[in-house]
């Protein structure tokens, strides 16, 4: 039997009412909802159902696709295993911080809060784009971008998968970069529908107000291996606040992680949270990976017998 790694997702796998069937099938839950809507300044439920505020706006999405994803993760907890390591993308880093017991709940509500608050003010402050480029591999789009920053700042942000790769940075220069994907044969060059230009360097300001909060945060060594978006390897926790200060402003090397988890044993995926979209790209990465998901509640069930199925549960 092989390793067992769970995956969180980022920003863009929210939807109205995530998490909140946990809190029906697990009372106790009601309790982080409590904790969370003080903690955060506002009722979490609210916004969850549509009443109030907009899910998709950055300072909302990020807490509360936290939060949804943190309640799932309670409830795998329940079924008695533990993974060998896990993975965050972008945002879902936070979530894996939280399952290796770094940080506790309430801290980790409050710090997501001012990450979002600081990226949110930075896309006002430094405008930018971001845009999925589908078909070319990693070396033709850093060529690509290279030539297209003679129109401005532009670098690949996201590492998805073999063939595909996000970029990010200044409107023009996303733009020259988009026509040039095109013009080499990418199946699908599209801007994202994004507030701004995440994981570039138009984020730096961000990681200076992050690097600023983060002095008096006191965390704890990790349970277990989380690996790190910026470096795709387990998190050396000496060096975790610097590495968090980096991420908002420097790629997601999500497929080197997920090559470097397969180098270190890992044969079976869970991802956790809102969303499949990572489950879709681990396939991409290596087709011959097991790869299951837990979403809603109702998917605990079906999870509980794919794990004793492949002998994580006796």
């Amino acid at each position: 039997m092989g390793k067992l790694g769970v995956v969180f997702a980022g920003q863009g796998s929210q939807y109205l009412g995530m998490g909140l069937d946990y809190i029906e099938q697990f009372p106790l839950f009601k309790g982080k909802e409590i904790l969370a809507s003080h903690a955060l300044g506002y009722d979490i439920r609210s916004v969850l159902e549509g009443k109030i505020y907009n899910i998709n706006e950055t300072e909302y999405t990020q807490p509360l696709m936290l939060f949804a994803s943190i309640l799932a993760f309670e409830a795998f907890k329940t079924l008695g295993v533990e993974p060998s390591g896990v993975l965050g993308f972008s945002l879902g880093e936070y979530t894996a911080l939280y399952a290796a017991e770094i940080i506790n709940f309430e801290q980790m509500m409050k710090l997501i809060q001012e990450r979002a608050r600081l990226m949110n003010q930075c896309t006002q402050d430094h405008p930018g784009k971001m845009a999925a480029i589908l078909g070319l591999d990693h070396e033709s789009v850093q060529k690509i971008c290279q030539e297209a920053s003679e129109q401005g700042l532009v670098i690949p942000a996201n590492y998805n998968s073999p063939i595909q790769v996000v970029i990010s940075g200044q409107t023009h220069a996303v733009q020259k970069a988009i026509e040039l994907c095109k013009a080499k044969g990418a199946k699908r060059a599209i801007e994202l529908n994004v507030s701004g230009a995440f994981h570039s360097p138009l984020m730096a300001s961000a990681g200076q107000g992050l690097h600023n909060y983060l002095k008096s945060l006191e965390f704890h060594p990790p349970k277990l291996p989380v690996y790190m978006n910026t470096t795709a390897q387990p998190l050396e926790f000496s060096n975790l606040k610097e590495l968090m200060v980096q991420q908002v402003q420097s790629p997601v090397n999500f497929e080197q992680s997920i090559l470097e988890m397969v180098k270190d044993g890992f044969t079976h995926f869970i991802e956790i949270g809102p969303g499949t979209v990572l489950s879709g790209l681990i396939k991409k990465i290596n087709i011959s990976l097991d790869v299951n998901h837990l979403d809603h509640a109702n998917e605990l069930e079906t999870l509980k017998g794919w794990m004793k199925e492949h002998g994580f549960i006796q």
